[in-house]
């Protein structure tokens, strides 16, 4: 049975990878929403994902990401996945689908 769960992080420090979670959690689905009230962008990737290494998700945006489409494929850890931001306080808002 698939759970709905979602939450918002923010970036303390700009230039430094915030964990989405630090429980293991299989995903199939993900969307990540980054707030028009942010100074800039948000930038999503593992643990070393930081502005000069990771493509952009424009303030005021979303972005999804579908890892799970039926038994065969393997769905993702969402405590692999990181996010970063050129001004610190900035946030993002998350919306996943687990297995």
């Amino acid at each position: 049975m698939s759970n709905i769960i979602h939450g918002r992080v923010t970036v303390g420090s700009a230039g430094k990878a915030v964990q989405l979670t630090k429980d293991s959690t299989l995903v199939k689905y993900l969307l990540l929403q980054v707030p028009a009230v942010n100074s800039g962008s948000i930038y999503f990737g593992n643990a070393t994902v930081a502005h000069d290494n990771a493509p952009a998700i424009a303030k005021g945006t979303s972005k999804e990401f579908t890892f799970k489409y039926d038994a065969e494929e393997t769905p993702c850890d969402l405590s692999d996945f990181y996010v970063d931001a050129n001004a610190s306080g900035d946030m993002v808002n998350y919306l996943a689908i687990t297995t």
